[in-house]
C-alpha cells in the first residue's frame, strides 16, 4: 500500500482516513493510532507451500458446493492406491502448508472424512442438496481431531 506521494506505508495509512480504498485502508481508519503500526508489520510469516498440484477437482467449484450445500460425486484414491467412488457432503476446506483437505460427510462410510484434494481424481457437482442443519454439521466436523497426515480411507 502506497500513499499518493509514494513515500511510505505510514503516510498511506494516515491518508487513508480521507479516502478508504482497500481493506487495509478501511481497517486503518478505525484502528486506534497506537495500533496502526501493527497493521503493516504484523508478526506473521507464511511459508511457501509444498502442497501437491490439484487436478481432479476445480477448487472454486468445491467452494461453491460448500456454500450451496450441494453434494459431490468423487473418484478418490487413498494413500495405498485404493480407488473408491463416493458421494460426499462438502462442509469445509482446511489449508495446511503441505496439503489441502476437504472436510465432508461421506455417504459410503456414513461418517465424517477428510479428503486430500490432490487425491480426488474426478468430481461432479450434483443437483442434490444436503441439509446443513444450521451449522450443526460444521460444528461436528470442527470438533473432530484434525490430523492432516491422515486422510480418508
Amino acid at each position: 500500500m502506497r500513499s499518493a506521494c509514494g513515500c511510505c506505508v505510514a503516510c498511506a495509512i494516515r491518508n487513508s482516513r480521507k479516502r478508504p480504498e482497500s481493506v487495509l485502508a478501511k481497517l486503518a481508519a478505525v484502528v486506534p493510532r497506537e495500533l496502526q503500526s501493527q497493521l503493516v508489520a504484523a508478526p506473521l510469516f507464511v511459508s511457501e507451500g509444498s502442497a501437491p498440484a490439484v487436478n481432479g477437482i476445480d477448487l472454486s467449484q468445491l467452494r461453491n458446493a460448500i456454500r450451496e450445500t450441494r453434494k459431490l460425486a468423487i473418484a478418490y484414491v487413498d494413500e495405498e492406491g485404493r480407488r473408491t467412488q463416493r458421494t460426499i457432503w462438502p462442509i469445509a476446506m482446511a489449508y495446511y502448508v503441505d496439503v489441502t483437505l476437504l472436510g465432508a460427510w461421506c455417504e459410503l462410510r456414513n461418517d465424517f472424512r477428510n479428503f486430500r484434494v490432490d487425491r480426488i481424481l474426478r468430481s461432479q457437482l450434483l443437483d442434490e442438496k444436503f441439509e446443513a442443519d444450521s451449522g450443526k454439521l460444521m460444528a461436528q466436523w470442527l470438533a473432530l481431531p484434525k490430523d492432516h497426515s491422515r486422510a480418508a480411507a
